[in-house]
């Protein structure tokens, strides 16, 4: 993975050991997160054939029972499942409107930082969804339409997939302590 806003393509080749068991990390890990990307986009084909049911149906005077379920359901199984291959390679967006001013040595040692506070952060948000999803399936929770699917596994996916961002940034602050100590 590159610097801030650099695209891939332009980051300078990776010549310490840190900087090598990075990128073996990531290139272990995309093959995995393109699979499960895979697996949002099914969900999103399957997504769009039950919208366009929906609506044709109903010019049939049966329209799809628990549709907005269904479409509210689906698009967090989609969002949750392609966000790891989102965020793999260059950052996509950084906000650096006081960091961009300081000396470029300093900056190299601020960017592990933030990123090993986005780990924690990340770790943070999973534990929680994990103890809100046992909540929920203890409590037998189920979303209020008609459909009336349960809370717990849509909870657990939301997990699973911020779970596959600690990986990514933990590359990123691999890069960034590499970054940090080169001269």
């Amino acid at each position: 993975m590159s610097e801030h806003g650099q695209p891939e393509a332009e980051a300078a080749a990776p010549a310490s050991g840190l900087a090598r068991f990075a990128d073996s990390i990531e290139a272990t890990i995309k093959p995995f997160y393109t699979w499960i990307a895979y697996l949002g986009a099914a969900a999103m084909g399957l997504l769009i054939l039950a919208v366009f049911y929906s609506i044709v149906s109903r010019q049939f005077g049966a329209g799809l029972k628990g549709s907005m379920e269904i479409i509210e359901q689906s698009l967090v199984v989609i969002t949750f499942l392609v966000m790891g291959l989102e965020h793999m390679g260059h950052e996509k967006m950084t906000v650096d409107v006081l960091v961009r001013y300081l000396p470029q040595r300093l900056q190299k040692v601020i960017a592990p930082i933030i990123y090993l506070v986005a780990i924690a952060i990340l770790v943070i948000a999973v534990w929680q969804l994990v103890v809100f999803g046992m909540r929920a399936q203890d409590r037998g929770q189920t979303t209020m339409g008609a459909l009336g699917l349960s809370w717990y596994p849509f909870i657990y996916l939301a997990a699973f997939g911020i779970a596959t961002l600690v990986p990514i940034y933990v590359v990123r602050f691999l890069n960034g302590i590499d970054r940090a100590v080169k001269r």
